[in-house]
């Protein structure tokens, strides 16, 4: 595998779904929320975010893989936005 790649497992906060898939450093957190959520088939109408189990921090929706420091091997978990105290 190329040093511009990097194999991750994402999975649903559920853990109904997984996947172990090497994507590129380059890609923006945001654009594996988007394709999880069409291939997943998850609510479209609710925001998620994204968190790193390994290194136990949520990733920004902006940040690439390599500035959030996702390495290989690294547990990425897909979470529905909760708003705390909405009503």
């Amino acid at each position: 595998m190329s040093s511009d790649m990097v194999m991750i497992i994402l999975q649903t906060a559920d853990r109904t779904r997984k996947a172990q898939i090497t994507i590129p450093r380059s890609l923006h957190v945001a654009d594996i929320i988007k394709a999880s959520t069409k291939r997943w088939f998850l609510t479209l109408n609710r925001e998620y975010t994204v968190f790193n189990m390994t290194l136990n921090r949520q990733l920004l929706p902006s940040d690439t893989l390599s500035v959030g420091n996702v390495h290989n091997g690294d547990v990425l978990m897909l979470q529905p936005f909760a708003m705390h105290g909405a009503i």
